[in-house]
């Protein structure tokens, strides 16, 4: 199985969303600055400089494969030897991504996941449950509070 898709869903900001974020930002950093705290200010400075960046970044497309031997995502390979779980995450009600979570056996990326089509039917995602279930057990698993959270907010 072999499918292209945008990396995130992008959601346009407005020069409204831009101000606000600088705003609090900058208050922060005053605050800190006024209580002798430089290096957390100039940490949330700089840290809103990465977060502008990242923001406007519109998203690539990125080819995934799903094959007998792994999962690929552009150039990176997880060979199923490395991976334990799976779950299917099916969001197309909320007219988001449906997403295939991969728990792996890596230390600081052990979620893998990867977003199916936006149009992706019934049978397209029952197709790829069936192939799953025959390689790997399935687990109910979810991203991070704190991913959701940023989707949540446009990241």
């Amino acid at each position: 199985m072999v499918w292209e898709e945008y990396n995130y869903l992008y959601f346009s900001k407005d020069k409204d969303w831009k101000w606000s974020v600088a705003i609090v930002s900058i208050t922060i950093a005053l605050i800190s600055f006024m209580f002798s705290n430089i290096t957390f200010g100039m940490l949330v400075l700089i840290a809103t400089v990465v977060l502008l960046i990242h923001a406007f970044k519109e998203p690539s497309v990125i080819r995934f494969e799903i094959n007998t031997k792994g999962v690929r995502v552009n150039q990176e390979f997880w060979s199923f030897t490395d991976i334990r779980t799976f779950w299917i995450e099916d969001n197309r009600e909320h007219h988001i991504h449906s997403r295939i979570l991969f728990s792996t056996n890596g230390f600081l990326d052990s979620l893998l996941v990867i977003p199916l089509p936006l149009n992706a039917t019934n049978d397209q995602i029952h197709d790829i449950h069936e192939e799953l279930v025959k390689i790997l057990p399935e687990q109910r698993m979810s991203e991070s509070i704190f991913q959701k959270a940023l989707e949540y907010l446009g990241f």
